[in-house]
C-alpha cells in the first residue's frame, strides 16, 4: 500500500480565494528574475493587483501603475532595456491587452525580455458575448519567444516537490528563462481568472499578518574587467585556447563559424579543424598529434590568452576591412576591430560611438563623397565589411554593405530575431571566425580613415555655422541634436526619425563628460522597428529602473505621439526625466527623402506637406502645464545649456522646447554633400 504524495508547501494560503492564490504563484515565478512590473488597472486583473501589493510590501518586486496600457508596455520595455532583465506589464482583458502589441513588436526585433501578463475571462465565458472577452491566447503569435496559458481551476497551485515542472510558479519561471535565453525577447503569459477576484475577508482561519510568500529576484553578477587591453586579448586568446587550434590564419572564403554550419559549438569545432587539420583526421598518419608541442596552445598550459592572441594574429593576412556597428552591437566585435586595427563606423546606439574608442567621425559624409574625391577613393578601397548589430540609420551604409566588390558578413553570436535565411550576407557566430575573416589591417588603414573623419567633422561644424548665419542665428535641428548629445550628463534616449540621424551625422560622443568612465552616458534608442510611439514612456522606464535622471531627445511628433507618458497617477513615483523637444511643427524626415523632391515640383508642395509633413501647432507649454510638469523654452544654445544644467537640483519631469525650421534642412544637406568633394 502506498501513501499518496502530499503537496509541497512553502506557505499556506488555503484560506484565500483561488484567484488570489494563483496570482501569488504567478508572482513567485516572475520574481525569480524580475525586479520591475507595470500595472494598468482593470477588474479581471484584480487578483494580480492585490498580490503585487503584497509582494511589493515584502520587498520582492517594485510595482509601477499607469493609466494607459500602451504607455505602460513601453515603460516596462524601457525598464528591460536598462536592466537587461525581464520587466512585466499587467493588463485586464479585451482591448487593454491589444494595446501591448506595439511594444511587443519592438521587443521582438530588439531582443528585449518584455513580459506581457494579460488577465483573461475563464473558458466558459468565451463565445457567450461576455463583456470585454476576446480570444487572447496566441494574440502575440510570431512576436514572442514563448507563451503559456494558465486557467484557474486547472493550473496546479501546490507543487508536489521542489522541482515540480507542472506547478504554476515553475511554469512561469521557465517562461522567463526563455525570455532571457540565447535568443532573448518577449514572452506572453495569459491567465484565465474566475470570480471572486478580491481577497477573502478577514475571518476565522486566516493567519494574522502578511506571510512571506514572495521570493526576491536572483540576479547574477556581471563580469567586470580591470583592463580593456586584457579584454581585447582575451577575446581572441580564450577562443584559441578553448579550441586547441594552431596559430595559422585561413582565407576568408568559407571561414569557420558560419551560422549555416550549425551551432556555435560546432562552429568552434570547425574552426579548430580549419586551423589545425591534424585535429580533424585523428586516424591519418599526419593526424595522430601535432609535430611540435609548441604549435598547439593546448600543449602549452602556461600560455596566456594575450600570448595566444598575439601568436594567432601573427598568422593572419591583411585586408582593408571596416566594422559597421549598428544598434546593440556585441562588445567583442568592437574590441576585435580595435585590436586588428580596423576603423569603426558606429551608430549612436551601438555603444561603440565613443570618441575614446577611435571611432570614425562623419563617416556618412565619407561614404557619400562625390566620385573622384579623396574620401571616395578611400571608401572605394574597402574590401570587406563586418556588420555587428543592426544598422538602420543611413542609406550610404546600406549601399556599402551591398556593394558587389565588397564581401560582407554579419557577426551574430546569439539568436537574432531581425534576420533569417533571406539575409544575403553570411553570418559568423564566433569571434575566432570573425578574426579570420577581418584579418589584420594594412599599415596606415585606420590612420587614413581617422584623418578623413576629422576633416569630415570640421566640414560638418563649418556647415552648421554657415547655416546659422544664413538663418540669422536661428538654431537648426542638427545643431540642437549635436549639442544635446555632446553635452548632456545623463543617459540619453534618442527618438526615432530625424533626431537620431542628426546625432549620427554630427555628434562627437565622449564618455568622459562626467570625468568618470562608466555607463552614465549610455545612449538608448528603439531601433527594432524604429517607430515614433512609446519613446517617452521607454525613457521614463529607463529612469525608474536606473534610479537616475535621463534625457530624452525627441522631435515634436514623437513627443505628441506618446504624450500619455506624461499622465501619471498621483500615487506614483515620478521619473526624473528631461524631455528635449525639437519642435519644427511637423515631420522633418520626409523632406530629406524622395518626397522632398516631389514637394518641390510645381503644384505638389501642398499635398506633400499635408500627407507627409503633417503640420501641427500644439502649445507645448500649455500641454506641460496641463499635466503639471515643469517647462523651459530654449531660444539658443546658452538657454538650452541652462535648461540641462543643475541635475542635482531637479526632480520629476521637465520639458525643454527648442523651435527650429524644417524647411531649410533639405538645402543644408545638399550643401553638405557638395562640400564633401573637399574630403
Amino acid at each position: 500500500m502506498t501513501t499518496p504524495r502530499r503537496p509541497f508547501r512553502e506557505f499556506d494560503d488555503a484560506y484565500d480565494v483561488e484567484s488570489l492564490r494563483l496570482a501569488r504563484r504567478v508572482i513567485r515565478g516572475l520574481t525569480m528574475s524580475m525586479r520591475h512590473i507595470v500595472l494598468a488597472p482593470g477588474s479581471r486583473s484584480a487578483p494580480m493587483a492585490y498580490a503585487l501589493r503584497e509582494a511589493e510590501a515584502l520587498g520582492a518586486i517594485t510595482v509601477h501603475v499607469r493609466i494607459d496600457e500602451r504607455s505602460a508596455a513601453f515603460t516596462a520595455l524601457g525598464m528591460a532595456m536598462a536592466t537587461k532583465s525581464p520587466a512585466g506589464v499587467v493588463t485586464t482583458s479585451g482591448t487593454a491587452a491589444g494595446n501591448l502589441l506595439p511594444a511587443m513588436m519592438e521587443a521582438d526585433l530588439s531582443g528585449i525580455p518584455l513580459v506581457a501578463i494579460t488577465a483573461d475571462r475563464p473558458e466558459e465565458l468565451h463565445g457567450t458575448g461576455a463583456n470585454q472577452t476576446t480570444w487572447q491566447q496566441g494574440m502575440f503569435a510570431g512576436r514572442v519567444r514563448d507563451e503559456i496559458h494558465l486557467e484557474q481551476g486547472e493550473a496546479r497551485l501546490e507543487p508536489e516537490s521542489r522541482d515540480d515542472m507542472l506547478a504554476a510558479e515553475t511554469q512561469v519561471g521557465l517562461l522567463l528563462r526563455v525570455a532571457t535565453g540565447s535568443a532573448p525577447g518577449p514572452v506572453h503569459l495569459n491567465i484565465g481568472f474566475r470570480d471572486p477576484l478580491v481577497p477573502a475577508a478577514p475571518g476565522e482561519g486566516r493567519k494574522s499578518g502578511a506571510q512571506r510568500w514572495a521570493r526576491t529576484p536572483f540576479l547574477p553578477r556581471s563580469r567586470g574587467t580591470d583592463s580593456a587591453e586584457q579584454l581585447r586579448a582575451e577575446i581572441i586568446g580564450t577562443e584559441i585556447l578553448r579550441s586547441g587550434s594552431s596559430a595559422t590564419g585561413t582565407p576568408a572564403a568559407g571561414a569557420p563559424g558560419e551560422r549555416a554550419g550549425g551551432t556555435p559549438a560546432e562552429a568552434r569545432g570547425e574552426a579548430a579543424a580549419t586551423l589545425n587539420p591534424a585535429a580533424a583526421e585523428p586516424d591519418s598518419p599526419a593526424g595522430a598529434r601535432p609535430e611540435s608541442p609548441a604549435e598547439s596552445p593546448a600543449e602549452s598550459p602556461a600560455e596566456s590568452p594575450a600570448e595566444a592572441a598575439a601568436r594567432f594574429e601573427a598568422g593572419l593576412g591583411t585586408a582593408r576591412t571596416v566594422f559597421v556597428m549598428g544598434a546593440d552591437a556585441p562588445a567583442e566585435a568592437r574590441e576585435l576591430a580595435r585590436r586588428l586595427g580596423h576603423p569603426l563606423l558606429a551608430e549612436p546606439s551601438s555603444d561603440a560611438r565613443w570618441s575614446d574608442l577611435g571611432t570614425i567621425q562623419g563617416y556618412r559624409l565619407i561614404l557619400q563623397a562625390p566620385e573622384g574625391s579623396p574620401a571616395s577613393v578611400l571608401a572605394g578601397s574597402i574590401e570587406r565589411v563586418v556588420v555587428a548589430g543592426r544598422p538602420t540609420l543611413t542609406r550610404p551604409v546600406q549601399q556599402l554593405i551591398n556593394r558587389d566588390d565588397v564581401e560582407a558578413v554579419q557577426y551574430a553570436p546569439g539568436g537574432e530575431a531581425w534576420f533569417d535565411h533571406r539575409l544575403a550576407r553570411r553570418q559568423l557566430s564566433d569571434v575566432l571566425a570573425l578574426a579570420q575573416f577581418a584579418a589584420m589591417a594594412p599599415p596606415g588603414w585606420h590612420d587614413a580613415w581617422t584623418e578623413r573623419g576629422l576633416a569630415a567633422q570640421r566640414l560638418i561644424d563649418a556647415a552648421l555655422t554657415e547655416q546659422e548665419a544664413l538663418a540669422q542665428g536661428e538654431l537648426s535641428s542638427v545643431r540642437v541634436a549635436q549639442y544635446v548629445a555632446e553635452t548632456v550628463k545623463t543617459p540619453l534616449l534618442l527618438g526615432s526619425s530625424s533626431v537620431i540621424r542628426d546625432v549620427d551625422l554630427a555628434a562627437v560622443l565622449n564618455r568622459t563628460v562626467l570625468g568618470a568612465r562608466d555607463d552614465a552616458r549610455r545612449v538608448y534608442a528603439m531601433r527594432g522597428l524604429a517607430g515614433i510611439d512609446g519613446n517617452l514612456s521607454a525613457a521614463s522606464g529607463i529612469a525608474l529602473a536606473r534610479s537616475t535622471r535621463v534625457t530624452a531627445l525627441v522631435g515634436d511628433l514623437t513627443f505628441l505621439h506618446d504624450v500619455n507618458a506624461l499622465l501619471l497617477p498621483t500615487t506614483e513615483r515620478e521619473p526624473d526625466l528631461d524631455i528635449v523637444v525639437v519642435n519644427d511643427s511637423g515631420g522633418a524626415i520626409f523632406d530629406q527623402l524622395e518626397h522632398g523632391a516631389v514637394g518641390r515640383r510645381e503644384g505638389q508642395a501642398e499635398a506633400v506637406e499635408r500627407f507627409f509633413g503633417t503640420p501641427q501647432t500644439v502649445d507645448i507649454e500649455a500641454l506641460a502645464d496641463a499635466y503639471g510638469h515643469e517647462y523651459h523654452y530654449a531660444e539658443d544654445l546658452e538657454s538650452l545649456g541652462e535648461g540641462l544644467s543643475g541635475l542635482e537640483d531637479r526632480v520629476g519631469i521637465r520639458i525643454i522646447e527648442v523651435r527650429t525650421d524644417r524647411t531649410v534642412l533639405r538645402d543644408f544637406h545638399a550643401r553638405l554633400r557638395a562640400a564633401s568633394a573637399e574630403l
